[in-house]
């Protein structure tokens, strides 16, 4: 009997020291978000101006989403449709926040607290939450990250210049009301740090920080953590080292890529912004310090990685081709944004997978991912795509992808299949393009295909008022 007793004890304890601590039963998550980076922006989708070895080393070690649409084509809605796994529409937050006074009247002005982010979904999960960057979802303090889900929250700085990338030196001859090109009350406070720091690096430096906190407190019982990195480059203004600049306009010129060239002005088909450039490769680099520590603090395994945009590229600084259009309008330009995704022994590196997919459907992708359980009521916009992760099948449980975009060009779309169809509300017109056979929409067919576009124009119509969508009062 004692020696029976001995060996279950031995057996136990073997047990025990065998099975994962409580806080390394769930992978952790990183989620990076750029602004304003464009489906075509990156080497890996074809650039040949613009660099970015590190996020084509992410790509190579995980999925690549050659068909991912961010829920709007400007920030404020994509990031509200990430936390809630709603569409912008449904929130009723369907362009960017400017301020309280010039925000269009129909528009709300703030992620409503009552929503149950994917930060609180990870808190309650017991996950460590942190936010670190542009926030751009409210102007109130209580409207701040720190208030849906993120217990550490840190981002910009309280200045009338705090849209810059380099940290400017605060200017108090300047009056109460001088504009700001991005107000601090969409942000949490950032302490200011030494003379000639660079936005770009703080925040990746506040995330590794936040990520190296964790892991030291783990000692194999910590909780897992959810970091999400808003950075606020490649946005505008342009402003990337200078040596960046000067390695870019050697490198236009050589290529032959010259604005002036009648040519090139013609068919819009060159990179040639030698400070976008800079922008696009200081974001490349930081990606690299992100998973270069990873590496170190060997969490690499464990660590869902998450690259992607908050919409499409911005006309007057890059070009989108061979994609139709920009930021600002639904076409695949404003729309289609280069996404990755890494979980190394989960999601077979280098797979390419044409899916459309929506920033709506991280919430339940990231929950189910997880194993911290689904909540319908909440992402009731989304569809988890983890099958699609796993390499299980392409299909999911949803006919088409949806937009609402009541501003600019007063806008809607609907996504089925192949097919894509475009309504501009006020002309009341429809353009039906096929994207396998017509990626760069330039070919109408809505007359050819009298069966089609109506019944999509229906199926659209349908759903703006399923979700209640606004619209302008001139509609």
């Amino acid at each position: 009997m004692k020696h029976v007793l001995h060996g279950l004890c031995v057996f136990l304890l073997a047990l025990a020291l065998a099975e994962p601590s409580v806080g390394r039963e769930r992978p952790n998550v990183l989620f990076i978000l750029v602004d304003d980076l464009g489906w075509s922006d990156v080497s890996y989708n074809g650039s040949l101006v613009y660099e970015t070895p590190h996020v084509d080393r992410l790509a190579s070690q995980g999925m690549v989403l050659t068909d991912f649409y961010s829920a709007g084509p400007v920030c404020s809605p994509t990031r509200a449709s990430i936390l809630t796994g709603k569409a912008p529409a449904r929130l009723g937050l369907t362009t960017w926040l400017y301020t309280p006074e010039k925000d269009p009247p129909f528009v709300a002005h703030h992620l409503p607290l009552d929503e149950f982010t994917i930060a609180e979904a990870f808190q309650e999960a017991g996950y460590a939450t942190g936010y670190f960057g542009k926030w751009h979802l409210g102007y109130k303090p209580e409207h701040w990250a720190a208030h849906q889900g993120f217990a550490t929250a840190k981002g910009g700085i309280d200045s009338p210049h705090a849209w810059k990338l380099f940290r400017p030196e605060r200017d108090p001859s300047l009056p109460e009301d001088h504009t700001r090109f991005f107000s601090p009350y969409r942000m949490t406070h950032l302490e200011d740090g030494p003379d000639g720091e660079y936005l770009t690096e703080r925040l990746t430096d506040e995330t590794i920080a936040f990520i190296e906190q964790q892991s030291e407190q783990a000692g194999g019982n910590g909780k897992p953590f959810f970091a999400f990195l808003s950075f606020h480059t490649v946005h505008t203004p342009l402003q990337p080292k200078p040596e960046k600049i000067e390695k870019y306009r050697a490198k236009i010129a050589a290529l032959g890529l010259d604005a002036k060239q009648e040519s090139n002005r013609r068919e819009k088909a060159f990179q040639n912004n030698a400070a976008y450039a800079g922008m696009v490769e200081h974001m490349d680099e930081n990606v690299g310090r992100l998973l270069h520590r990873l590496d170190e603090l060997d969490l690499s395994n464990d660590t869902i990685v998450i690259w992607t945009s908050d919409n499409g590229g911005k006309g007057s600084v890059t070009s989108n081709l061979p994609l139709r259009g920009m930021k600002h309008n639904l076409y695949e330009g404003g729309i289609r944004v280069p996404t990755i995704v890494r979980w190394p022994g989960q999601i077979a590196a280098g797979g390419r997978n044409a899916t459309p997919l929506i920033s709506t459907d991280f919430y339940p992708t990231l929950l189910e991912l997880t194993g911290c359980g689904l909540r319908d009521d909440q992402h009731v916009d989304g569809v988890s795509f983890s099958g699609v992760l796993r390499g299980e099948g392409d299909s999911l449980d949803r006919e088409a992808l949806y937009w609402h975009y009541p501003h600019n060009r007063h806008e809607g779309a609907v996504r089925e299949g192949r097919y894509k169809l475009l309504h501009r509300f006020r002309e009341d017109r429809a353009e039906l393009y096929d994207l396998v056979e017509d990626l760069g929409e330039q070919r109408d067919l809505s007359s050819k295909r009298p069966d089609l576009a109506p019944r999509l124009l229906e199926k659209l119509q349908r759903w703006q008022t399923s979700v209640g969508a606004r619209f302008d009062q001139g509609e």
